[in-house]
């Protein structure tokens, strides 16, 4: 299983380990050997600290606990629960009228984008949720968590609709066809598998062992067509209608996230060495052929994230840096790039094109001329940083979470927030600053619940 988190005690005589599994093992630096295991978590555990005096150790999991241990006897001392409860990541339905976010906790939020307290929880992951996706339609949304399942909605009910097994390790990235009826799902256990979303059932898996990233996978936007890219340096198209592969092409670099123009015109290709290229799609019935080759750009930073604006004419990423680039599709040059620290989910174009808005320092929105890169508004508002942006199709709407709890919608124009909720935290926002009875390790305990100081 995944190490998840490494620590070193204050002498410099052990080190705690965390895995994805829950697992806490304490290990003596000079023989190697682990001397103490510490379990009570369920789901990965995500952060470790130790006491300055090296007595305690503080664990903080996806279980929604943060837990104090007694290093010498292994024993749990104290636990808060609570964490956890912000949003992962948001989708808006095509028709704009609902705001769906997925939590750590396996919990989803279904919101109506004109009112975000009429709010519905849907609870039936048992671990974390990290993907998302409406149907064309706006009738069904799709989930994939960390216990390999992908659960289809019906969002009209708020009931699950297909719970499927999906994958053997996590499930990684779900996105429907134009018709509603296919849905893709990828995981860590390297393939891809179609969905028939009518009969409930396995309709292809298009890939078994060479899917090379969980994000290297998309539909066309008017054809049942899956870009894919495997470990074989190759950009695959599948047909869901022929049940084969339809387009190769062998690239000189390792493909890591694809995505299709809005119109179909085009496809793009970030790869593991900051390359991106470009195609031109032609069309002819049942077949496809990517002409056109281009290299946009290149450099050394893996590209996490693309984009292209509503039209097709811009393609922005995010890269290994966290440096935001935007390109021109049709003339090859480089419009601009944002240095800074971005989230690979943290950025997104206005429904009109005519913006780009992205996180930044601190915990507001940053909203630039899209053409130009210049800053022509910062929205201000959340408390603590942000963990996605994403827009209203149907409107200059943006929604955004942050990893207090909190989701805002905002008038991109009129650089104002329109609607607000919270999920609710006990200790989130909580003054502790000259609180006494507290020992260090439940003041760390307490701010990593949400506390300040």
């Amino acid at each position: 299983t995944w190490v998840t988190g490494l620590e070193l005690s204050p002498n410099e005589t052990h080190i705690a380990s965390a895995d994805a599994n829950g697992a806490i093992t304490i290990w003596n630096v000079r023989s190697g050997r682990p001397q103490k295991f510490l379990e009570g978590h369920r789901g990965s555990v995500r952060g470790l600290a130790y006491s300055p005096d090296g007595r305690f150790l503080i664990s903080g999991g996806y279980d929604e606990t943060v837990r104090i241990w007694d290093v010498q006897t292994g024993l749990e001392e104290k636990r808060f629960q609570g964490h956890l409860r912000w949003i992962h990541q948001l989708a808006v339905s095509p028709n704009g009228q609902l705001v769906a976010g997925v939590t750590l906790v396996g919990k989803i939020y279904l919101w109506e984008s004109h009112d975000l307290n009429r709010e519905r929880i849907m609870d039936a992951h048992k671990t974390a949720v990290r993907a998302l996706a409406f149907s064309a339609d706006s009738r069904q949304l799709a989930t994939a968590g960390d216990d390999g399942i992908v659960i289809v909605w019906d969002v009209h009910s708020g009931k699950a609709r297909h719970l499927f097994q999906a994958h053997q390790r996590y499930a990684r990235r779900v996105v429907f066809d134009h018709t509603g009826r296919y849905l893709a799902s990828s995981g860590y256990d390297h393939t891809i598998n179609v969905w028939d979303i009518d009969s409930g059932r396995l309709h292809q898996t298009v890939s078994q062992t060479s899917i090379n990233t969980m994000n290297g996978m998309a539909f066309h936007p008017h054809r049942s067509l899956l870009a894919y890219g495997d470990t074989s340096d190759r950009l695959l198209v599948w047909s869901i209608e022929m049940g084969q592969v339809v387009a190769t092409l062998k690239m000189e670099r390792s493909p890591k996230v694809v995505a299709f123009s809005p119109d179909g015109r085009f496809l793009a290709c970030g790869c593991f060495d900051g390359a991106v290229v470009i195609w031109k799609i032609a069309l002819e019935k049942a077949e496809i052929s990517l002409v056109e080759q281009r290299m946009i750009h290149s450099s050394d930073q893996g590209v996490w994230q693309l984009r292209f604006s509503p039209d097709g004419s811009l393609l922005a990423w995010t890269s290994e840096r966290r440096e935001i680039y935007v390109v021109s599709v049709t003339d090859d040059k480089t419009q601009y790039s944002i240095a800074g620290s971005h989230l690979a989910e943290c950025f997104t174009f206005s429904t009109d094109g005519t913006r780009l808005i992205t996180d930044g320092p601190g915990s507001d929105l940053f909203i630039h001329d899209a053409f130009t890169g210049d800053v022509v508004n910062i929205l201000s508002g959340h408390g603590s940083n942000l963990t996605s942006i994403v827009a209203n199709r149907n409107a200059n709407i943006v929604a955004s979470s942050d990893s207090g709890g909190d989701v805002k919608l905002w008038d991109v124009h009129a650089a104002t927030e329109v609607a607000n909720v919270s999920l609710s935290s006990p200790y989130y926002g909580m003054n502790i600053q000259g609180a006494t009875g507290l020992t260090v390790a439940q003041r760390r305990a307490l701010i990593a619940l949400g506390a300040k100081e």
